[in-house]
Order: structure tokens, then C-alpha cells, then sequence
């Protein structure tokens, strides 16, 4: 197993993530977040329970 650098910071309803890939934002509010990654992947993804979330991914 590889080393992991992931460092994230939240300003309001955006949270900004680097990465060793690059810089990733997403937004979102209560259980629903969308997001753009470092590599141009759009991702959605809703919390079901604590511990448990349903996320779909898509290419550019």
C-alpha cells in the first residue's frame, strides 16, 4: 500500500481538496454533494446514514 496526501479545506458551502493529482472543489448542502476532481471527473454523491453514501461518477 501506498503513501496517501490529501489535504481539504471547506469556506462556506465549497470544499476545496488537494491532492498529489491536483486541486479538486465541490459543493454541496445536508446529505447531497456534487463535485469536479483534479483529473475533470464529476462525481454526485448522497450520505444515506452515518458511514453509508451512494456516489455515482462520471468521465469528463
Amino acid at each position: 500500500m501506498g503513501l496517501v496526501f490529501r489535504r481539504s479545506k471547506k469556506i462556506g458551502p465549497l470544499r476545496f481538496t488537494a491532492s498529489k493529482r491536483g486541486l479538486s472543489v465541490s459543493a454541496g448542502a445536508g446529505r447531497a454533494r456534487v463535485g469536479r476532481s483534479a483529473t475533470g471527473r464529476r462525481t454526485t454523491s448522497f450520505r444515506l446514514a452515518r458511514g453509508l453514501r451512494w456516489t455515482k461518477s462520471r468521465r469528463r
